[in-house]
């Protein structure tokens, strides 16, 4: 009897200890949403098909940077079918490409600037990466037209403004 009564109580304890956890997991992955959310909102997600022109761009982004202190700005690069499928799944605000963009239409944005491919420090192998042409290249920065993000639509606005001064940084 005393056998049963033991086994009754620890199925209790597991059910009540199931249940218990289903809640937490169901709060934990409410508020992992939420923050999400609120890193997405603060944040611009921006996507290079070449790296390499990123250090040419680092005193845009500070600039940027200055104006907005709340918005975090989050560098990624893959190719430009890539950067594409992320702009149409809302993964990433902005794709710098090579200029080949045939971006003007009804969903996207382009804007053609000038930059320049600069040498990449690789920490780990301890050696220097450059290009083998360092020459001033156009690049189409691209990003969807309707878009939910304040941050999003003042780097456009931005990027606008900037364009001379962008351009006028490589004809030197």
């Amino acid at each position: 009897m005393k056998e049963l009564l033991l086994v009754c109580a620890v199925a209790i304890m597991i059910v009540f200890g199931y249940f218990i956890m289903k809640r937490l997991d169901d709060f934990l992955e409410n508020n992992h949403h939420l923050i999400d959310e609120e890193i997405a909102e603060n944040s611009l997600f921006i996507a290079f098909d070449n790296p390499m022109i990123l250090d040419s761009l680092i005193p845009l982004f500070e600039k940027f940077s200055k104006g907005k202190p709340n918005c975090q700005l989050h560098f990624l690069f893959g190719n430009t079918e890539d950067i594409y499928d992320k702009l149409n799944k809302n993964r990433i605000d902005f794709g710098f490409i090579e200029n080949n963009a045939s971006a003007n239409d009804d969903t996207y944005r382009c804007l053609i600037i000038s930059t320049k491919q600069n040498s990449i420090i690789c920490e780990k192998a301890g050696c220097t990466i450059e290009p083998l042409d360092p020459s001033v290249i156009q690049t189409a920065v691209i990003w969807k037209k309707a878009s939910n993000n304040a941050f999003a639509n003042s780097f456009s606005d931005f990027l606008f403004s900037n364009q001379a001064v962008i351009n006028a940084e490589y004809v030197k």
